[in-house]
């Protein structure tokens, strides 16, 4: 948007401001800069400061300073800043947004304070609208609001850590696709993350991938991180003797695996260099084939439709091959034959798009379209007959026979950290009660009610549910209010009468609230709710009504 680049020259003298006020109140600030959508300033401290405490130094006062070799110099006080030049005004208007720890050595320690800075008053309220708009569908202030996940300074740019609340999503994204994967006959694995080249040239990916392969030497020997998981589960495969009537065999993994991707393009969860993919690799019979494509594409329309993606929402493309490939125009056009035909045989329409297959197959990718109408690429399923014969698979045929087994690779989420993306920008963070980090906050009305209310709490988590309490000293009306900024499905509101009655009161999205409920009732209810993977809470509801 216009108001990122208009104003970040303006952000920039703020900030340096704000690092002055810091400076004459005896801190250390050490470099200002630009964010994407503010200013920072790191602080030299070896104690927090507060985002209250920062916010007392938010404000205008006018410094004569010199800016000189990319530093802000003021009474002896040497500021580094990046970013360019602070423009020439004098913005008055401050808001502190965030306040975070980092460590750029081992004995330094450096708090980021992030803000922003207008010249005037109805900037920074238009701002501070749209910032609010934003965090309802941008998923890394979406991350941010909920404490999903982080990307600190000391970690490699692109990899993420995820915190409690968004491990919980994590978990149950893998705890869906374990059950769509048995259903289907998989047998999960675990694989290393090191192998020795030799692996990565036998597959075609130290030719073909290698720009965004990590690689290095040890005990004189080169050893790669796994950008892919299908050669460690082609290992497992040839580590016996396999029949025609062991086909097809079924591997599945949560697999990490590590791509290079250049700086510049990395973005939040949706592009980054570490992630975890729900991985699956089929080794069949030739005549298997159709009837295991067909199921793949019946098992991936259903996941999608579990998270509301269906009918025109999705959109389904065949890759055919690129130039740049491996293998013979016979074993891609029978893998292409293949996908037509199950695609056909389904009656799903679809898309070619000519040349944009794997190096070493044709593939379907599944499109969704979200909430805001953007598209966005998921599921995979790619037909291989090369990597079995670079890598000399077989299995023993009926009459003894060895034969080359077909390999099918697929994803269906693709990787669970883009999937975990593209869901909470599509729900805009109120996420489906199913896969919620919270599911239920408790908040008694007054402190006479919180044995009462930590009752409640005992039994919701007796039951497995996801639910904590806000006992804070605020009124009800602020906390009904965090518990829905936070994206939770269900407040239970516990008072003297309900106390009384042994009864609570629930609300839910959309300001639905049911009195004289029966705290049976609703467990019964929630849980049906959590066992369907509903997507919306109208049959609770209905039931509590």
């Amino acid at each position: 948007m216009a108001i990122m680049e208009e104003y970040k020259s303006v952000w920039l003298k703020a900030g340096v401001i704000y690092a002055l006020n810091l400076a004459q109140a005896g801190l250390k600030p050490v470099e200002v800069g630009l964010g994407e959508r503010d200013f920072y300033v790191d602080v030299e401290s070896q104690s927090t400061i507060t985002l209250e405490e920062a916010k007392k130094f938010a404000k205008y006062n006018k410094f004569s300073y010199e800016l000189k070799d990319g530093e802000v110099v003021y009474n002896g006080i040497k500021i580094k800043v990046n970013g360019g030049e602070p423009a020439p005004v004098e913005p008055q208007y401050f808001e502190i947004l965030n306040v975070s720890v980092h460590h750029p050595t081992p004995e330094l320690q450096y708090v980021r304070i992030r803000g922003v800075g207008f010249e005037k008053e109805e900037q920074l309220k238009d701002y501070l609208n749209w910032l609010e708009k934003v965090s309802e569908y941008d998923h890394r202030v979406i991350g941010e609001r909920l404490d999903l996940f982080s990307f600190p300074d000391e970690a490699a740019p692109g990899v993420v850590l995820f915190h409690p609340n968004g491990q919980t999503i994590r978990k149950e994204l893998i705890r869906y696709m374990e059950e769509i994967n048995n259903s289907m006959g998989y047998k999960e694995v675990y694989t290393s993350h090191v192998y020795r080249s030799i692996l990565w040239k036998i597959s075609g990916h130290y030719d073909h991938y290698k720009d965004k392969m990590l690689l290095f030497n040890v005990e004189d020997e080169e050893l790669g991180i796994k950008p892919m998981n299908c050669p460690a589960h082609i290992l497992i495969y040839k580590s016996k003797t396999r029949s025609y009537r062991d086909l097809p065999i079924r591997f599945s993994e949560f697999g990490h695996v590590y791509r290079w991707e250049k700086k510049g393009e990395l973005y939040g969860l949706l592009r980054v260099r570490g992630f975890t993919q729900d991985d699956g690799h089929i080794f069949l019979r030739d005549d298997q084939l159709k009837d295991e494509l067909k199921m793949l594409i019946r098992k991936t329309l259903d996941v999608l439709a579990t998270f509301g993606f269906k009918g025109d929402d999705v959109r389904i493309n065949l890759s055919t091959r690129p130039d740049d490939s491996i293998g013979t125009d016979e074993q891609w056009d029978k893998a292409t034959e293949a996908l037509v035909t199950a695609l056909k045989e389904l009656n799903v329409s679809y898309v070619v798009k000519e040349k944009e297959g794997a190096f070493y197959g044709p593939k379907i990718d599944f499109d969704i379209r979200d909430s805001l109408s953007r598209w966005w690429q998921l599921s995979t399923i790619q037909v291989d007959f090369n990597l079995p014969e670079r890598f000399k698979l077989e299995y023993v045929d009926k009459d003894g026979s060895k034969k080359r087994p077909v390999m099918v690779h697929r994803a269906i989420y693709g990787s669970i950290d883009r999937f975990m993306a593209i869901i909470l920008e599509h729900f805009r963070g109120k996420l489906p009660t199913w896969i919620s980090p919270i599911q239920v906050r408790v908040l008694p009305i007054t402190e006479d009610v919180d044995e009462y209310a930590n009752q409640i709490l005992f039994k919701l988590r007796e039951k497995n549910f996801r639910a904590d309490i806000d006992t804070g000293e605020e009124t009800l009306s602020k906390r009904i209010k965090r518990a829905y900024d936070e994206g939770i499905p269900y407040i239970v509101i516990v008072g003297k009468k309900e106390m009384e009655k042994g009864e609570i009161t629930v609300r839910a999205r959309g300001n639905v609230e049911v009195r004289n409920v029966k705290l049976d009732s609703f467990l019964s209810a929630l849980m049906e709710e959590i066992k369907n993977r509903d997507l919306s809470q109208n049959s609770t509801i209905s039931k509590l009504k």
